[in-house]
């Protein structure tokens, strides 16, 4: 089976561009051919790194024949131009998160992407190919805890780094270059996870967003959101820049009529409580199963036409849309209806469930 020969586009968002290059590089059914960066220096040295061509020049990546699918993963702001180009060229597209700044600009790469017929996987949902969602997928369907009625996300990260080794976080905290501040850049993963595991679409939502450590910054480093699914689940999202070094932490918790589920990133520990007869078991400890979200094969698979449960570029909309709201209930004080595509029905949201889960 041939290789599919790949272009990164885009080093802003390096904490994910960085390790799909290398990912790329060293799978067997993947070739990393070129890398694009308007900064020469850091985008030489990774070149440099993996034996591959590097240019500054996005039109030259998309005009060449041999590259069949791209990463973008330039800052937010820039990312819809560079998804609707390469889709416009016939590439596929494995794209930074979120998708975009704006649901107008969100729709316009929706419709690139589905008049051009390729493929579009948002970088927010490669995490539900990793073993451990896997795990939670099948408990939650599979009625082990019984019907999920309430979630709960905490997140305490630090101020990112415009670079690895960089003292400033650059494009992250400017108004106009990203979506919003601490709460979006990790929220949109657990949107997405929601999303996924509840086979539930978020309708509205309450918050609020702060700056409780850098009250300097344009944007938030502190928000909290409450989420109501149209299943009825409650889910709250916390999401914070304002930990000191070191203090990254992430913990899960999902409440079911017949079970709990909760893991902490601090010991690696998930554990599950079911209720039996009507009596607790008590919480079991899980034997602990892989996390990382950095697997080609699921991108591989996707673009060679196979179904898996990566996410489309409707999920990139959905999950930005639920974003959005969040900032609108944030600045308003008052709860906000979460957006749907006008195009779908509700018909059209349960075969994309059925196809992936």
């Amino acid at each position: 089976m041939t290789s599919i020969n790949f272009a990164l586009i885009g080093l802003d968002h390096w904490y994910s561009a960085v390790p799909l290059a290398h990912g790329l590089s060293a799978h067997p059914e993947t070739t990393l051919q070129l890398i694009v960066d308007r900064d020469p220096r850091r985008g030489r040295v990774l070149a440099d790194e993996l034996g591959v061509r590097f240019t500054t020049s996005v039109a030259e990546a998309l005009a060449d024949p041999g590259i069949e699918a791209i990463g973008s993963f330039p800052s937010v702001d820039e990312n819809p131009q560079v998804c609707i180009d390469a889709a416009e060229a016939g590439k596929h597209v494995v794209s930074v998160k979120p998708v975009a700044r704006t649901l107008q600009e969100a729709s316009a790469v929706v419709r690139a992407v589905e008049e051009a017929g390729v493929q579009f996987i948002p970088a927010e949902s490669r995490s539900r190919m990793t073993a451990q969602n896997q795990r939670l997928l099948e408990l939650v369907r599979s009625g082990a805890l019984g019907e999920i009625v309430s979630a709960d996300f905490a997140l305490c990260g630090v101020l990112p780094k415009a670079w690895h080794d960089s003292d400033s976080p650059g494009w992250w905290v400017e108004e106009a270059r990203a979506p919003g501040g601490a709460w979006i850049d990790h929220s949109i993963y657990q949107i997405d996870r929601l999303r996924w595991l509840l086979g539930q679409e978020p309708v509205d939502v309450v918050g609020v967003t702060a700056n409780l450590r850098y009250p300097e910054l344009a944007v938030e480093d502190y928000g909290h959101a409450i989420f109501t699914f149209d299943g009825g689940v409650v889910a709250t999202m916390e999401d914070t820049w304002t930990g000191a070094e070191g203090a990254w932490r992430i913990t899960t918790t999902l409440n079911g009529t017949s079970g709990s589920l909760a893991i902490d990133t601090i010991n690696s520990r998930t554990t599950v409580l079911r209720a039996s007869g009507g009596a607790p078991s008590g919480w079991v400890e899980l034997d602990p199963l892989p996390d990382d979200s950095d697997l080609i094969q699921p991108l591989v698979d996707r673009i060679r036409g196979k179904h898996n449960a990566l996410g489309t570029v409707r999920d990139a909309w959905r999950n930005l849309a639920a974003a959005r709201a969040f900032y609108d209930a944030a600045a308003s004080g008052a709860r906000r209806r979460v957006p749907v595509p006008e195009d779908e029905t509700d018909e059209t949201h349960d075969l994309v469930k059925g196809v992936h889960r």
